[in-house]
């Protein structure tokens, strides 16, 4: 959608009304390039945070706990939220709205908006998302594309620079392109057991499930016979008191049983992750 206005980037520069035709045309910034302008922006603190989260909980296995993750959590977003309100005020720009070409602006398109207007903006984000998206999905009601954390900051995005035809067809493909990638990412993680603290909660279930299968076998040559009894395998392990603390802290305390027999066994329990998984280990044959 255009409208004829004065020039957003100066606003008191008024032009006079033999040059009123010359006044430049106002774009709004298609749906599209606010999305590729978002997940660009997006990747920049988040993938980085991602691979560095992998690294942490892999040198910390086992010590990691839940809050820490949670804090972790806490920390990432509230960078995010301070990159997008920093350089959303002014005259400053996000990296991914610049490489589009679009920049936010006061609703009445008068000049930037404040820091405490972009600080709103990005926490709408949240409350968006929150929202099951629907917040997002305003943008494709509105006539100015403008989403829920839009209206939170009193902001509009428009068009800074003029777009040739084969440089709006890239941010279209490019945008399909990271929709579906965002979609299949958002999918995985929440339905598709691709978080990364789920997996982290299973692999360490699992490795203690091996950890009592080594302590049954030294049970076996030093008694002759295998035991469902946790505890006198954690008498085996020498430190029975931080046995104990690494099993609360792998397993769910429901859920976990040994099964024995004069030949074999069979443990199973509950990992701790957002689903419950049931991790299950026995000898091979």
């Amino acid at each position: 959608m255009t409208q004829q206005h004065i020039d957003i980037m100066n606003p008191t520069a008024a032009a006079p009304a033999a040059q009123a035709q010359e006044t430049p045309q106002v774009v709004y910034a298609s749906i599209t390039e606010r999305f590729v302008a978002f997940l660009i922006d997006y990747g920049i603190i988040f993938i980085p945070c991602q691979v560095l989260t992998w690294l942490v909980i892999k040198l910390m296995h086992p010590e990691i706990e839940m809050w820490h993750y949670l804090l972790w959590v806490a920390g990432v977003n509230g960078l995010f939220v301070l990159y997008e309100s920093v350089f959303s005020c002014g005259d400053r720009m996000t990296l991914g709205k610049s490489l589009v070409g679009i920049a936010v602006v006061q609703q009445d398109l008068s000049g930037p908006i404040s820091f405490g207007r972009a600080l709103l903006r990005a926490v709408g984000y949240y409350i968006s998302g929150a929202l099951l998206m629907c917040g997002f999905l305003l943008a494709f009601f509105d006539d100015r594309h403008r989403s829920l954390h839009d209206m939170f900051g009193g902001s509009v995005v428009v068009q800074i620079r003029q777009r040739s035809g084969l440089e709006r067809t890239l941010v279209q493909v490019l945008g399909g392109i990271l929709l579906v990638a965002f979609a299949w990412t958002v999918y995985s993680q929440t339905f598709g057991g691709g978080a990364v603290l789920d997996q982290y909660y299973i692999r360490h279930a699992r490795t203690h499930l091996y950890k009592i299968s080594a302590l049954e076998e030294v049970h076996k040559l030093k008694y002759g016979y295998y035991t469902n009894d946790l505890l006198r395998l954690s008498l085996l392990s020498g430190d029975p008191v931080q046995f104990q603390r690494d099993t609360r802290r792998a397993l769910e305390p429901r859920g976990f049983k040994i099964g024995v027999s004069k030949t074999s066994y069979k443990i199973s329990a509950v990992a701790k992750d957002t689903k419950h998984t049931r991790v299950v280990y026995a000898p091979e044959p």
